[in-house]
Order: C-alpha cells, then sequence, then structure tokens
C-alpha cells in the first residue's frame, strides 16, 4: 500500500472518529439502565436520545481535533497515535460506565488518585488482568478498523474523487449541529421551568454540562419563580464563608475527666454487629446502649467522619476545608490538655482529614505501615498499644482508632475462622445484578470478624490496666456497604441513602451510661448526636447546642425526629421512616422510597424542607 495523501488521511481521520462516536453512543447507553425508571414523559425521551448523540460525537470530535496533527506523521507513528488516543477514550468510557453502574457519579481525577493509592480501595491481580485485557482488545480493534479505512481510501480513485463521502461528512455535521441545538434548547426551558424529567438526566453523561438561561427565559415570562427558588434553596453551596460555631464556647472543667475511645470501623453493616460476627465488641457494648436505628452523616468515608466530628452536615466539608477549621470537639479537648492519639490504617490525607478534622493537631500520625488493609489494622493497633503504655496516665485521654479491613473485603491468609463459602477475592468487575452476593458477603463478614479480633487486644489492654472504668468507648463505622440490598445494582457505598449504605451499629459504655438507659428503640440516632453527647456530659461545654451542632445528647431523654440529612461528595439526602429525599448538588431533587425506587405517592413536606434548609444554612456567613 502507497503512502496516503493529507487529504485521503484526513478522510480517513474523519471516518475514524465518526465510527468510534456511533460506537461510544452504544457504550453510553448503559448509563440510562441506571434510570430509577425510564421516563415516558416524550421531551424526556426526545432529551435522552438527543444528548447521548450530540454529547458523544462532541467528545469524540474533540477528541479528533487534539490528535489531528499526527496525521502528519509517518505511517507507524500516525497509526500508533491515532490508535493510542481512540483506544484510550474507548476504554476510559467503558470503565466509567462500571463505576457509574455501582455508586452512579462519574470518574473523576478524585476516584483514580484514590483507587490507584492504593491506600483506599485495592483491586486483586485477577481485576487488573481483566481491565488490561479489555484495554487490549479495544486497542486490538481500533487497529483493524484503522487498517481497514485506509486500505479503504487507498482503493478509490484519486482522479473520482467519492462526492458521497464529502456529502455524508456534511449532513453528519448538520444532524449533530442540530441534536446539539436541540439539546441545550430544551435544557435551557428545562433548567427555567425545573422540569426535573430533563434536568435530572444531565448527570447521567460524563462531562455533560448543558446550557441554562433563567435571565433570558424570565425575561419572556418562561420561569418558574417558585419552583426555582425552591431548588435554589435546597442546593449544596461550597461557599468560603463559614460562621462555625455559632457563638464562642463557654465551658467548665469536669472535676474528672474520662478518657475517651473511638473505634471506627471503615464501611460497616449494621446486621455485622451481633455476638457471632463481632463476638468481643458485642460483649463489651452490653455494658451500655446500643442504638438500633443509627444513621451515619454520610454515606461516603469524608462524610460520615466529617458529622461525627463536628456535628454538623456533610455539606459544610468545603467550608471547613477552605477555612480549615478544626471541630470545637477537637478544640475542646485540647483546651483540656488531653493527649491525642490519632490512629487510622488509611491515609488521613484522602480525604482531607489532615486539614479539617485533625488539622489542629501537631505531629499527626497520617498512616499505618502495611501492604494491605488488614496489616495496617494490626500496625495501627500495636502502635496503639505502644502509644498508651507510654503516654502521661495522670492526663485524660483521647484515642482514635480507624480500621479499614471491610473496606476491602480483606483479613489475613492464615486468618480463622472464616464464614463459608467464600469468594477468594474482591472483583469489582463480576458484580453486576445477577451476581451472588453470599460469597462476597462471607468475605466481608470474615473482615468484620478479623477487626474485631483486634478491638478485642485495645479493649482488653484497657480492661487489665483498670482505666476501663474511666473510659467512655464509642464503637461505630463510617458508613455502610452494600451487597446489592435492593436488588438494583448497588454495591459498595457513595451511592444512595437506603439503610445498606448509611445504618450502621453505635454503641457506647462507660461511666455515666447504663444498659437500662437504652429506651431509643428505633428511634432516629445519627452521627451528628455524638458532639453534643460528649460536649454536654464529658467536656463541661456550657452553650446551646446549636450553636456547635445539629444533633441531640444521646445520654437524655430520647426524642423522635422526622428525618435525618446524609450526604457525599456531590449530594445529600434527607430520610424519613418512610421515603428519602435525594437531593443533588443543584438543588435537583427525587423522592425515592427505602429501596431507592421512585415513589410516585409520597409528596414533599415543606414542614420538613424548611428545617433541612435551616440546618444546611445555618452555619454559613
Amino acid at each position: 500500500m502507497q503512502h496516503l495523501k493529507i487529504a485521503q488521511r484526513l478522510r480517513v481521520h474523519g471516518f475514524f472518529i465518526v465510527i468510534n462516536a456511533l460506537v461510544s453512543m452504544l457504550v453510553a447507553a448503559r448509563y440510562f439502565e441506571f434510570l430509577p425508571v425510564f421516563p415516558s414523559d416524550f421531551l424526556a425521551i426526545l432529551f435522552i436520545f438527543v444528548a447521548t448523540f450530540g454529547q458523544m460525537v462532541l467528545l469524540a470530535g474533540v477528541l479528533g481535533l487534539l490528535s489531528l496533527p499526527v496525521i502528519c506523521l509517518p505511517k507507524l507513528w500516525r497509526q500508533v497515535c491515532q490508535i493510542t488516543f481512540a483506544s484510550l477514550a474507548m476504554a476510559t468510557l467503558y470503565f466509567d460506565t462500571l463505576v457509574f453502574a455501582q455508586y452512579r457519579f462519574h470518574m473523576n481525577a478524585v476516584v483514580v488518585d484514590l483507587a490507584l493509592s492504593g491506600q483506599v480501595v485495592t483491586f486483586p491481580l485477577l481485576m487488573w488482568v481483566k481491565g488490561l485485557s479489555v484495554i487490549a482488545l479495544v486497542f486490538l480493534v481500533q487497529f483493524f478498523l484503522l487498517r481497514w479505512l485506509e486500505r479503504l481510501q487507498y482503493e478509490k480513485s484519486e482522479t473520482a474523487p467519492d462526492q458521497r463521502r464529502k456529502k455524508f461528512f456534511r449532513r453528519f455535521g448538520l444532524v449533530t449541529f442540530a441534536s446539539l441545538l436541540l439539546t441545550h434548547g430544551i435544557h435551557i426551558w428545562a433548567a427555567a421551568q425545573a422540569y426535573q424529567p430533563v434536568t435530572m438526566i444531565k448527570r447521567y453523561l460524563p462531562l455533560f454540562y448543558p446550557s441554562t438561561s433563567n435571565r433570558t427565559m424570565a425575561k419572556y415570562g418562561f420561569v418558574n419563580e417558585k419552583s426555582l427558588a425552591q431548588q435554589k434553596n435546597m442546593k449544596m453551596t461550597q461557599t468560603s464563608d463559614l460562621n462555625y460555631p455559632l457563638n464562642p464556647i463557654k465551658a467548665t472543667k469536669p472535676e474528672k475527666p474520662v478518657n475517651i475511645v473511638l473505634i471506627l470501623v471503615d464501611s460497616w453493616r449494621a446486621d455485622t454487629f451481633n455476638a457471632e460476627n463481632t463476638p468481643h465488641m458485642w460483649r463489651y457494648a452490653q455494658q451500655g446502649i446500643a442504638f438500633n436505628n443509627h444513621l451515619s452523616s454520610g454515606n461516603a468515608t469524608r462524610t460520615g467522619v466529617f458529622g461525627m466530628f463536628y456535628g454538623i452536615p456533610g455539606t459544610y466539608w468545603h467550608s471547613v476545608l477552605a477555612n480549615s477549621q478544626p471541630p470545637v470537639l477537637i478544640e475542646r479537648l485540647q483546651a483540656l490538655d488531653y493527649e491525642l492519639g490519632i490512629f487510622a490504617a488509611a491515609k488521613l490525607t484522602k480525604p482531607e482529614f489532615d486539614q479539617t478534622v485533625f488539622g489542629s493537631i501537631d505531629n499527626l500520625r497520617l498512616g499505618s505501615k502495611g501492604d494491605t488493609p488488614s496489616a495496617r489494622d494490626e500496625n495501627l493497633t500495636n502502635d496503639w498499644l505502644a502509644w498508651e503504655e507510654k503516654r502521661e496516665k495522670h492526663k485524660p485521654a483521647f484515642s482514635f482508632l480507624f480500621y479499614d479491613a471491610p473496606h476491602g473485603y480483606d483479613f489475613p491468609e492464615n486468618y480463622s475462622p472464616r464464614f463459608e463459602p467464600m469468594v477468594d477475592s474482591m472483583n469489582y468487575m463480576d458484580l453486576d445484578n445477577d451476581y451472588d452476593p453470599v460469597p462476597l458477603m462471607n468475605r466481608y463478614k470474615t473482615s468484620v470478624h478479623y477487626v474485631d479480633s483486634q478491638v478485642k487486644r485495645v479493649l482488653e489492654r484497657l480492661e487489665e490496666s483498670g482505666e476501663l472504668e474511666n473510659t467512655v468507648v464509642i464503637i461505630t463505622g463510617d458508613h455502610g456497604q452494600e451487597m446489592n440490598d435492593n436488588k438494583l445494582n448497588f454495591w459498595g457505598h457513595n451511592s444512595n441513602y437506603t439503610n445498606a449504605q448509611i445504618q450502621v451499629p453505635f454503641a457506647m459504655f462507660g461511666p455515666k451510661i447504663s444498659a437500662q438507659m437504652n429506651t431509643w428503640g428505633d428511634r432516629f440516632t445519627a452521627h451528628q448526636d455524638l458532639v453534643p453527647t460528649l460536649a454536654i456530659n464529658y467536656l463541661g461545654i456550657e452553650n446551646e447546642i446549636k450553636d456547635y451542632a445539629v444533633g441531640v445528647d444521646l445520654l437524655d431523654n430520647p426524642i423522635k425526629r422526622d428525618w435525618i440529612i446524609s450526604s457525599k461528595y456531590s449530594s445529600y439526602g434527607v430520610v424519613t421512616d418512610d421515603y428519602i429525599v435525594e437531593v443533588g448538588a443543584t438543588g435537583n431533587y427525587q423522592i425515592l422510597d427505602k429501596t431507592n425506587r421512585p415513589a410516585s405517592k409520597e409528596k414533599l413536606n415543606f414542614q420538613y424542607l424548611q428545617e433541612v434548609f435551616e440546618q444546611i444554612s445555618l452555619y454559613s456567613k
């Protein structure tokens, strides 16, 4: 085959991009499998089709323009560059659909960074092999496609240009332009009307930012002011203006300060806190109170830990981070000269707890040593035992032990007992709606049992030294871990606000706490309650709770709450006994039942909404 001329290379490049765009549309169609219900509204259906077509062609076109200079390279380098660009883009889109299938958000720099760090998410060798095999297959298909297009172009006579191909590009361009125009036009109208059947769809396509023009639409009377005002109130803000606490903290020094030990288990399901799965933690917890319906402040580590230490919704994360504002809890412990022992398995820099929760602590221990989550859990336990032995006993101490093994479904190779049958490793690429969760659940339960064996070492040390009598112990998880509980292909966490992802164990025992106080029943309790409970009963804080937290004192008389806020990186949920209102970053919302399916019979309770607005805006200036 002779070398193609520049004009011929340009046509090959154009067809190569168009074919990849069309294939991308087929891949992208998978995103809409995860709509709670496929819309019956004609406008929403039309928006899905034209938006998918326009967005995939646009992304492919941008890639084509960026790679256009390579057509001037020699044949081998030209082909290598074209195939590499297209293959990586197609593989990325495919892997993004896998991420979206489990978590309902798209890949981003934070997700990739966390995955590749090896600290937060660990992948078995088999998963790497499968992933690389997919990429290799895409490379092979792209290679044959490019070779075929070049051979086809070469066989065309230079003296008889193919006018039909020129017309094809013009027509394809016009169709793309019309699709983009229709996509943005529909969304401009839908945004002005707060028409959610359309506006909620935009989060299903990657890198998709459809236009809005509410000011112009208002000029011509096409704006639904009431709906837009409600949506504006509900949206998450990322302002750096923070008013936390509302007033200076007033406190008196306790006569006899107690030690506080907070044991946190990453990704801990509420239904695995029992005598069989966690025998040692369960036995100690019988001395105090175990709360039956405790919800985390988040379905992810960032917001789950944040709500526990700050006592306010995770929607304030960005403001707190921008201001490097430590929590009232830590500041009060430091004011009382507590020794602070912070022991976490995973790095405290991802999320940025070193700049928020623990930002005021000098010489912070940022993580643990070990190649696996279970090895790092053992390391943190060993380090805590050494710290506890050497610390100054005349001072009160606050210990934070953050275990990670269940997050990675991990335990030592020789660990026993094991729950059977069990998968050999956690392979995220195998997970789908037909996957049998039982072997995976058994692996998870074994990892929880392993953490229990490590916590046993901590509690027994406190008991043997006699310090347990003057120590308040809190045992809980940062968030839950779904195993496709509701048959909607949700695995893990950070994707919805059902109990599988936000209900966690929560137990307290120690001074001022007795089993007879366990009268909460099935009433809601939440991570936001920990700070006021410690502040009032053990740290001598005299301010109204509202000054520094939105929770309640768990050792006071139980109260019934109608709803609790839980959040993640880009949304929050208002969770009630009967339904969930999931609110996106821009204020778009959907009402779901407790299995995360549309709750068509439920209506927004405007009294609840008013109370929610107050919580998410209370600590903003």
